[in-house]
Order: C-alpha cells, then sequence, then structure tokens
C-alpha cells in the first residue's frame, strides 16, 4: 500500500472510530459541534461522517466536539518491509 492509499484510509477512519470509542452518539456530536457554532443536523452530520469526505478543519471540529485534546499521527508502513 502506498503513503497516499495509507492516509486516505486512515483519514476515513479515524473520526469513526474515535467517535464509537468514546461512544458517543450522533445526536450528542451535533450538539458539541452546535455549541461550538458550527450548526449542523444529526442526519447531515451523519451522512458527512460516512463519506468520510471532508476537510481537515472540518475534521478539526470534530476532533474537538468528540473531546480529543492530543491525536497521534500513524505512520505508513515502510516501504520494502
Amino acid at each position: 500500500m502506498d503513503a497516499n492509499t495509507f492516509y486516505e484510509s486512515q483519514a476515513r477512519e479515524l473520526i469513526k472510530r474515535i467517535r464509537r470509542e468514546k461512544d458517543m452518539p450522533y445526536w450528542r456530536l451535533a450538539e458539541n459541534l452546535s455549541a461550538m457554532g458550527v450548526d449542523m443536523e444529526e442526519q447531515v452530520l451523519i451522512n458527512r461522517v460516512n463519506r468520510g469526505r471532508y476537510s481537515f478543519a472540518f475534521a478539526l471540529q470534530l476532533l474537538a466536539a468528540l473531546g480529543v485534546d492530543t491525536l497521534e499521527v500513524p505512520r505508513p508502513p515502510l516501504k520494502g518491509r
């Protein structure tokens, strides 16, 4: 797997994985976003997260709404290994 494919896959699954780990329903995530000034209906939020195609700025807003303070950036497997 090349680095680009690796990071695209990681980015798509990041928010979904963290939301599951924190056991946060989408309605609560939508409420947290709203408290930050990002108003979005629950179903629209679900659709955007499930599609996995959004700006880095929106990803940061989601991470903040999920209560993430720090994030470890995954490294792709080294070429040839």
